[in-house]
C-alpha cells in the first residue's frame, strides 16, 4: 500500500531543552541558565487585547513587545489535550 500512495512517514521528537527550558528541583520550568520564567498573564492579557499598531501602556513588561494576539502554532496533541 505504501508503494501506491508513496507515502513518506516522518518521526520528530521534542526536547525541553530545545526550547531552553529544563525541570527544576521543585518540578517547575526553568531557563537552562537556571534563572526562573516570571509568569505575567495579567500584562499578556492586555497586550492581546490591543489591536496592531495602537500604542503600548508604559512600563518594562510591554518594553520591545507588539500589540495584538501572539502567533500561534497547535499539533494534533494539543488538540486532544483541550476537548
Amino acid at each position: 500500500m505504501n508503494e501506491y500512495f508513496k507515502v513518506k512517514t516522518v518521526a520528530a521528537t521534542q526536547n525541553l531543552s530545545d526550547f531552553g527550558v529544563k525541570l527544576g528541583n521543585d518540578g517547575k520550568l526553568v531557563r537552562i541558565d537556571g534563572s526562573r520564567i516570571k509568569s505575567n498573564a495579567a500584562f499578556k492579557e492586555w497586550l492581546c487585547k490591543l489591536k496592531p499598531g495602537e500604542r503600548l501602556p508604559r512600563g518594562r513588561f510591554f518594553k520591545n513587545k507588539r500589540p495584538g494576539k501572539a502567533f500561534m502554532v497547535m499539533d494534533e496533541f494539543g488538540s486532544i489535550l483541550t476537548k
